[in-house]
């Protein structure tokens, strides 16, 4: 008696747990597995760079504000010996409801490099750290194991600064794929469409001021009417878009080009120095004040 009493309960728990799956099926909800890895198009001038992703997102294309946390603990990733050992490194995985996923958003927040030549230790610096990867219906997860693979091209990634050897990291794209168990859902490796898929990065602004940097209270001290000479031409676009420069030197005049000359006359007050950059759909401004000493010496 105990055992049918138990048979029962067993067939009854079996068949309680196929409704719940019915009704979860019928609710919409099923779900897939997503993988998210990175390799890397490699670069000539370091034999390591150590890159650190702390965050990825997923979105949901029906609701832009929500999303699934594919990796949320930062993960150190040396992408040149991935290129080197022909791997790719997973990042995170995650199982996430069926549907199309509209925005891939991937943090990166530390680099270092390994220099070939010396053997050198460098910093990298990150200025844009988010990589905004967005189009609708790019990511059409189904049922199953589903993998993305996102390949980073270290070369145009790196930007060395036109006056020294300093480096910045901005994560560029060389091909981006989407595999279901073993059938590719989509593989892009065009430069033009993949920064069509690309949210707009801001221009990273760098002035020199008489072959100078400034310091971070951005103040220039000078005599009246030395020429001064303002270079932005270490200035870059993370997108590799056009930049157009204008200056407004605060005295009634401007000028454009990422490099000028200019001279100012004496005044008691400081002139506001203010470069405008355009890549065609943010504009950023840079304010120098600029400080005439004084007719017997010192600042004003």
């Amino acid at each position: 008696m105990k055992m049918k009493i138990l048979a029962i309960l067993v067939a009854v728990g079996f068949f309680v747990l196929a409704c719940g799956c019915i009704q979860k099926e019928e609710a919409g909800v099923v779900t897939g597995l997503v993988k998210l890895q990175v390799t890397d198009k490699v670069t000539e001038e370091f034999s390591h760079v150590n890159v650190t992703f702390s965050e990825i997102k997923l979105f949901y294309q029906s609701d832009n504000e929500s999303y699934v946390t594919i990796m949320s603990e930062p993960k150190i990733v040396d992408l040149v010996s991935l290129n080197l050992s022909h791997i790719n490194e997973t990042l995170g995985v995650v199982e996430i409801e069926v549907g199309n996923y509209s925005k891939l958003w991937i943090h990166v927040t530390n680099a270092t490099g390994v220099l070939k030549d010396t053997g050198e230790t460098v910093n990298i610096d990150v200025p844009s750290g988010w990589l905004k990867i967005q189009q609708l219906h790019l990511f059409n997860i189904s049922k199953g194991n589903n993998t993305i693979t996102v390949d980073i091209d270290l070369e145009a990634s790196i930007h060395a600064y036109a006056h020294g050897t300093k480096y910045k990291f901005v994560p560029v794209i060389s091909s981006l794929e989407h595999q279901h168990e073993n059938e590719l859902q989509f593989r892009e490796h065009e430069k033009n469409k993949i920064k069509n898929m690309t949210e707009n990065r801001e221009p990273e602004i760098n002035v020199l001021v008489n072959g100078s940097e400034l310091e971070n209270n951005r103040i220039v001290y000078v005599d009246a009417n030395d020429s001064i000479e303002f270079n932005a031409s270490a200035t870059f676009d993370p997108d590799g878009d056009n930049l157009t420069f204008t200056w407004n030197f605060d005295d009634g005049t401007t000028a454009s080009g990422s490099i000028v000359t200019h001279s100012f006359t004496y005044s008691n007050q400081p002139y506001n120095v203010t470069l405008t950059v355009s890549d065609g759909k943010t504009e950023l401004e840079e304010t120098i004040k600029v400080h005439i000493n004084k007719q017997n010496g010192g600042h004003d």
